[in-house]
């Protein structure tokens, strides 16, 4: 039982940095929400098939959100404001944004 707590001891920390990517991703892009669906096919197509609830403990933990439930996610670079006096923000296509900073990452490589 010892190699199934390490292997998910790594997984675990895995996907907390792919989450806090994502995240510094998005604060760069001074994005003020993200959709937690559209968080949860990125973290997906990168390899963490993740549940939301096991999304929402890795934002928790990355420290990169100032808000997150299982319908969005604030990055902390937002504070928290009133949603009645907030107009309603577009989600943002992150799988877009992730596959953009990917292509630019393979491109500085070059």
């Amino acid at each position: 039982m010892r190699l199934h707590e390490l292997l998910q001891e790594s997984y675990d920390d895995k996907l907390i940095s792919a989450v806090s990517d994502l995240l510094a991703i998005a604060m760069a892009k001074d994005l003020k929400k993200i959709s937690m669906q559209k968080f949860q096919e990125v973290l997906a197509k990168q390899g963490y098939p993740a549940s939301v609830d096991e999304i929402i403990q890795a934002v928790d933990k990355s420290g990169f959100a100032s808000s997150v439930n299982k319908i969005e996610i604030v990055p902390s670079s937002e504070l928290s404001i009133d949603n009645d006096k907030e107009q309603e923000q577009p989600a943002v296509d992150v799988g877009n944004m992730a596959g953009n900073q990917a292509m630019s990452d393979i491109k500085s490589e070059l």
